[in-house]
Protein backbone atom coordinates (compact mmCIF):
# COMPACT_ATOMS: atom_id res chain seq x y z
CA UNK A 1 0.00 0.00 0.00
CA UNK A 2 1.29 3.43 -0.92
CA UNK A 3 1.84 5.34 2.32
CA UNK A 4 2.13 8.70 0.54
CA UNK A 5 -1.63 9.18 0.58
CA UNK A 6 -1.60 8.81 4.39
CA UNK A 7 1.23 11.19 5.17
CA UNK A 8 0.40 13.72 7.87
CA UNK A 9 1.07 17.26 6.78
CA UNK A 10 2.07 18.23 10.30
CA UNK A 11 5.79 18.77 10.89
CA UNK A 12 7.68 17.99 14.11
CA UNK A 13 10.13 20.85 14.70
CA UNK A 14 11.73 19.79 17.97
CA UNK A 15 11.18 19.14 21.66
CA UNK A 16 12.54 20.06 25.06
CA UNK A 17 12.20 18.90 28.65
CA UNK A 18 10.96 21.52 31.12
CA UNK A 19 10.78 19.31 34.22
CA UNK A 20 12.60 16.11 35.06
CA UNK A 21 13.28 14.39 38.34
CA UNK A 22 14.26 10.95 39.56
CA UNK A 23 13.99 9.85 43.19
CA UNK A 24 15.88 6.57 43.27
CA UNK A 25 16.65 4.21 46.15
CA UNK A 26 17.05 1.02 44.10
CA UNK A 27 20.52 -0.38 44.64
CA UNK A 28 20.39 -3.09 42.00
CA UNK A 29 17.38 -3.91 39.84
CA UNK A 30 18.34 -6.44 37.22
CA UNK A 31 15.11 -8.47 37.16
CA UNK A 32 11.61 -8.57 38.65
CA UNK A 33 10.72 -4.89 38.44
CA UNK A 34 7.27 -3.39 37.97
CA UNK A 35 6.37 -0.09 36.36
CA UNK A 36 3.33 1.99 37.23
CA UNK A 37 2.96 4.77 34.74
CA UNK A 38 0.75 7.87 34.34
CA UNK A 39 0.58 10.01 31.21
CA UNK A 40 -1.34 13.17 30.39
CA UNK A 41 -1.44 15.13 27.14
CA UNK A 42 -2.29 18.76 26.45
CA UNK A 43 -2.20 21.00 23.39
CA UNK A 44 -1.45 24.73 23.44
CA UNK A 45 -3.15 27.54 21.59
CA UNK A 46 -1.38 28.54 18.40
CA UNK A 47 1.90 30.38 18.81
CA UNK A 48 3.75 32.77 16.52
CA UNK A 49 5.78 31.19 13.77
CA UNK A 50 8.81 32.55 11.90
CA UNK A 51 7.38 31.32 8.57
CA UNK A 52 4.30 33.39 7.66
CA UNK A 53 2.93 30.53 5.55
CA UNK A 54 2.80 28.21 8.61
CA UNK A 55 1.07 28.02 11.97
CA UNK A 56 2.47 26.31 15.05
CA UNK A 57 1.54 24.98 18.48
CA UNK A 58 2.94 22.90 21.33
CA UNK A 59 2.01 19.45 22.56
CA UNK A 60 2.91 18.73 26.18
CA UNK A 61 3.27 15.33 27.82
CA UNK A 62 3.53 14.85 31.55
CA UNK A 63 4.83 11.46 32.65
CA UNK A 64 4.86 10.23 36.22
CA UNK A 65 5.69 6.77 37.39
CA UNK A 66 7.27 4.39 39.82
CA UNK A 67 9.70 1.65 38.86
CA UNK A 68 9.83 -0.71 41.79
CA UNK A 69 11.12 -4.10 42.79
CA UNK A 70 8.38 -6.72 42.82
CA UNK A 71 9.78 -8.38 45.96
CA UNK A 72 7.64 -6.23 48.27
CA UNK A 73 10.52 -4.02 49.43
CA UNK A 74 10.33 -0.24 49.50
CA UNK A 75 13.03 0.09 46.85
CA UNK A 76 11.83 2.19 43.93
CA UNK A 77 12.73 4.82 41.39
CA UNK A 78 10.07 7.52 41.07
CA UNK A 79 10.19 9.79 38.05
CA UNK A 80 8.50 12.89 36.70
CA UNK A 81 9.02 14.38 33.25
CA UNK A 82 7.33 17.21 31.34
CA UNK A 83 8.17 17.25 27.65
CA UNK A 84 7.07 19.85 25.10
CA UNK A 85 7.16 19.44 21.33
CA UNK A 86 6.55 22.10 18.72
CA UNK A 87 4.68 21.28 15.54
CA UNK A 88 3.97 23.28 12.37
CA UNK A 89 1.48 22.96 9.57
CA UNK A 90 0.55 24.97 6.48
CA UNK A 91 -1.57 27.99 7.38
CA UNK A 92 -4.24 26.92 4.86
CA UNK A 93 -5.08 23.80 6.91
CA UNK A 94 -8.24 24.45 8.95
CA UNK A 95 -7.62 25.02 12.67
CA UNK A 96 -9.85 22.06 13.60
CA UNK A 97 -7.73 19.72 11.46
CA UNK A 98 -4.52 21.13 12.93
CA UNK A 99 -5.75 20.62 16.49
CA UNK A 100 -6.81 17.05 15.72
CA UNK A 101 -3.39 16.29 14.23
CA UNK A 102 -1.67 17.83 17.25
CA UNK A 103 -3.65 15.60 19.61
CA UNK A 104 -3.11 12.37 17.69
CA UNK A 105 0.01 12.66 15.52
CA UNK A 106 1.76 15.15 17.79
CA UNK A 107 1.20 13.21 21.00
CA UNK A 108 2.26 9.90 19.39
CA UNK A 109 5.42 11.50 18.02
CA UNK A 110 6.27 13.17 21.31
CA UNK A 111 5.65 9.99 23.32
CA UNK A 112 8.20 8.18 21.13
CA UNK A 113 10.70 10.92 21.98
CA UNK A 114 9.82 10.61 25.69
CA UNK A 115 10.37 6.85 25.61
CA UNK A 116 13.89 7.21 24.24
CA UNK A 117 14.80 10.05 26.60
CA UNK A 118 13.53 8.02 29.58
CA UNK A 119 15.66 5.04 28.59
CA UNK A 120 18.80 7.14 28.31
CA UNK A 121 18.28 9.17 31.50
CA UNK A 122 17.16 6.22 33.64
CA UNK A 123 20.17 4.17 32.52
CA UNK A 124 22.34 6.87 34.11
CA UNK A 125 20.33 6.79 37.36
CA UNK A 126 19.96 3.04 37.83
CA UNK A 127 22.92 0.83 38.65
CA UNK A 128 21.82 -1.75 36.06
CA UNK A 129 19.08 -1.58 33.47
CA UNK A 130 16.79 1.21 32.40
CA UNK A 131 13.14 2.21 32.51
CA UNK A 132 11.44 1.11 29.32
CA UNK A 133 8.12 2.89 28.90
CA UNK A 134 5.50 0.71 27.24
CA UNK A 135 3.92 1.38 23.88
CA UNK A 136 0.66 3.31 24.33
CA UNK A 137 -2.47 3.35 22.18
CA UNK A 138 -2.74 7.15 21.99
CA UNK A 139 -6.25 7.03 20.54
CA UNK A 140 -7.57 5.06 23.54
CA UNK A 141 -5.56 7.11 26.06
CA UNK A 142 -6.82 10.42 24.66
CA UNK A 143 -10.39 9.13 24.53
CA UNK A 144 -10.19 8.11 28.22
CA UNK A 145 -8.52 11.42 29.16
CA UNK A 146 -11.29 13.35 27.40
CA UNK A 147 -14.01 11.34 29.17
CA UNK A 148 -12.34 11.91 32.54
CA UNK A 149 -12.10 15.66 31.90
CA UNK A 150 -15.80 15.78 30.88
CA UNK A 151 -16.80 13.92 34.05
CA UNK A 152 -14.66 16.19 36.23
CA UNK A 153 -16.07 19.39 34.67
CA UNK A 154 -19.68 18.22 35.10
CA UNK A 155 -19.15 17.47 38.83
Amino acid sequence: MDAKQYEADIQYKGSFITECSFDNNIIDAVTDCELTHQLSVSVSDQISCSDPSKKAAYVRLILDGVYSLSDGSDASCKYHMALHGIFEIDKAVPDEDFISKLWFNGSATLYSVARSKMEVMSSMVLNHGKIELPMVNMYELLKAQSEKEKNNSSS
